[in-house]
């Protein structure tokens, strides 16, 4: 950058100095709060705030009658559940700028002078450090507790501060407040949402405390827990599952509704199509929060400096062709009028390239966040096909431990921000390449116009005879060869197509070269387009596993999917509030009756187990693979052969119902299910 100050001050004339970089946008000024010394004084009132929080959570396991088992083990943030996902989505996006610098300026959390081969380790410990000052905001915002929601405001005040002040120093700009605040905004309006939520929350949580409840779905505020689980949004699912499908729209009559319907299809098609009722996890919205920040932020960073580096660079040839006079003077030396022609070419490429970055960057941007719309409705996609046992997109679970699949899992969020950003970055080296050479081209014109010229002429034969035999091979196989004009498999003619396929293999030979180039190019563009994309892979079916990024993915996906299915989180939510409405119920009885004979509470127990006997009895009956399952599972328990369940005569089947016939291997591939 000193470099380009002292060209720009020196062979242009311009008064720049070395601090060129910072006079772009902000004109180099002394931190208020610098980086280090910020995140290194954050660790001790992290520490504090982090085991005060711990004690306000016990421990399940491990030495719980030990100071009544306080402190438990807090954590930052429930990847698994989908309360509070825009306070987490919000903490994230405060951090997107410090991501930055982690994944453009590898920015450490201290000055490090040693040897290279350490800074690997310097990086891990300034990792950590990040970590513990930014873990009290999402521990607090998890605990839900009005000691959790205090610790978390304090934190965002305090990183609203650093941030305000260091962004906004008292110094000279080259453009308006305006601008700055712009290029901030997304951060802004981070901190302005977190610094008026959790005060909010935490004068909430004093004035109308709120009952944690230990249910699976994520839990309303109401009084009766069946009540809770039907608004949950676990419980919407499932009812939703037993309600009959809606009957398709009918199509639009008249143009101006077709027109409509046209146009929203489109921008479904290219933007985003929501689906009511569904609601993407905490993590997921966090991680798209991050990548938009990132992506914004560098776009409008660059687009300034860029703006400005060509600004710069059109002035100072201006100055210099004022100097030595725009116009051709007669008798004027040589050097004189090359050295004027150069500048003018100078001119013209400056404003060419001018337009082929900022274009670029602009391009890949909207590429990016286009992107991150796809990605969304994939993730939706592919997380309800899996509630369904579908993957056929991802990767099997069968063909990778659970071990592989929890680590992709973690992997996941760290992995997608990361390649936004370098993904961002290799789409717009590429389109800038692309747009340069056009420039280049029509600028030089004049100068390559016979070249070119004739290398299209050597060319163009090439290309219209491949697509002539393309295309007469596509009719000859349609029409000629095969039956009803291709719409079934079948071949006719078959002594034409053997002599057709014997003759057409030396011509595509030289079609394949052809094709070959155009493999090569698209695998290329292809593969730069889809890199930010974790739910594509950029390597074949069979080689998927080796693709770090979908294999996290993949990961990822299936763990998501295991742990948060509606229709299992509401069974198990209903196996739990049953259990505590009998504790209740049990405790209510104990106080208001008198003691219970032990003669009655007998009776009363053989009572309940019969009709759960009754009730099994009669689910049995009325699902026979259910039973059949049953009985595998119970003479597995009992080390039986598994043969004798089927060939004994004494299935319980009623007689209305006739067994259903199974082969005995089905029945060995039903017992390795089970």
């Amino acid at each position: 950058m000193e470099f380009i100050g002292e060209f720009l001050g020196v062979f242009l004339e311009l008064p720049i100095d070395s601090n060129f970089t910072y006079k772009v946008i902000v004109e180099d000024c002394e931190t208020i709060i610098p980086h280090e010394i910020f995140r290194l004084s954050l660790l001790l009132p992290a520490a504090i705030c982090t085991l005060l929080l711990a004690f306000t959570s016990t421990r399940i396991n491990v030495k719980t009658g030990l100071l009544n088992g306080r402190p438990g083990l807090i954590f930052p943030m429930d990847v698994l559940k989908r309360s509070h996902r825009f306070s987490y989505a919000a903490a994230f996006g405060t951090l997107a700028r410090l991501c930055a610098d982690i994944v453009f300026n590898s920015k450490y959390a201290f000055t490090y002078t040693g040897p290279t081969y350490l800074k690997v380790f310097i990086a891990l410990i300034s990792m950590l450090i990040y970590g513990m000052g930014y873990f009290p905001l999402f521990a607090g915002i998890t605990a839900s507790s009005p000691l959790g929601y205090f610790v978390a405001t304090m934190f965002t005040w305090c990183f609203a501060a650093e941030f305000f002040a260091n962004s906004f120093c008292r110094q000279n700009f080259d453009y308006s407040y305006v601008i700055l605040i712009l290029w901030v905004l997304p951060e802004f309006l981070c901190y302005l949402y977190l610094s008026i939520s959790l005060p909010a929350r935490f004068v909430l949580s004093i004035v109308r405390p709120r009952k944690k409840s230990k249910l699976a779905v994520d839990f309303e505020s109401s009084d009766d827990l069946y009540e809770s689980i039907r608004k949950s949004y676990q419980g919407i699912h499932v009812t939703k599952l037993f309600k009959k499908p809606p009957p398709p729209t009918p199509p639009p009559e008249g143009l101006k509704l077709k027109i409509l319907s046209l146009l929203k299809s489109l921008s479904q098609k290219i933007f985003y199509k929501r689906k009511q009722g569904f609601r993407y996890s905490a993590r997921m919205i966090s991680v798209m929060a991050v990548g938009f920040i990132l992506l914004y932020e560098v776009t409008f960073y660059l687009f300034m400096l860029l703006f400005q580096y060509f600004q710069y660079l059109e002035e100072g040839i201006i100055v210099q062709l004022i100097a030595i006079g725009i116009d051709f003077q007669p008798g004027e030396p040589e050097s004189i009028t090359i050295l004027r022609d150069g500048l003018n070419l100078s001119y013209y490429f400056v404003i060419a390239f001018r337009g082929c970055f900022l274009t670029s960057l602009l391009i890949a941007f909207a590429i990016n966040a286009v992107f991150l719309l796809h990605y969304m409705t994939s993730y939706r996609n592919n997380l309800l096909s899996l509630y369904k046992g579908q993957a056929q997109h991802l990767t099997a679970r069968t063909e990778k431990s659970n071990a592989s699949l929890v680590v992709g899992s973690m992997r996941y969020a760290g992995y997608q921000v990361g390649y936004i950003g370098w993904g961002f970055f290799i789409q717009f080296l590429l389109l800038l390449i692309f747009s340069m050479t056009i420039a280049t081209v029509v600028t030089l014109w004049g100068y390559l116009e016979d070249f070119i010229i004739a290398q299209i002429m050597v060319l163009w034969p090439v290309a219209l005879t491949s697509l002539v035999l393309n295309f007469a091979q596509l009719l000859l196989s349609k029409f000629l060869f095969l039956q009803e004009h291709g719409n079934i498999l079948s071949m006719d003619n078959r002594r034409l197509f053997f002599v057709v396929t014997y003759f057409m293999f030396f011509y595509n030979i030289f079609i394949g070269i052809f094709s070959c180039l155009m493999r090569i190019l698209k695998s290329i563009v292809l593969g730069a387009l889809f890199l930010p994309r974790l739910d594509h892979s950029t390597l074949p079916r069979k080689f998927q596993q080796l693709d770090p990024g979908f294999d996290a993915y993949c990961g990822f996906m299936h763990v998501e999917s295991t742990h948060t299915n509606p229709v299992a989180m509401v069974f198990i939510s209903i196996l739990q509030a049953e259990s505590l409405t009998s504790l209740k119920r049990n405790k209510i009885n104990n106080i208001n009756v008198l003691p219970f004979d032990e003669k009655q509470e007998m009776l009363a127990r053989r009572k309940r187990k019969a009709i759960w006997k009754w009730s099994l009895a009669y689910t049995l009956v009325n699902n026979p693979e259910i039973s059949l399952q049953r009985r595998l599972v119970l003479a597995k328990e009992r080390n039986e052969n598994v043969k004798e369940i089927f060939l004994s005569h004494s299935a319980p089947f009623p007689e209305a119902v006739p067994p259903p016939k199974f082969a005995l291997n089905d029945a060995y591939m039903q017992e390795e299910k089970l």
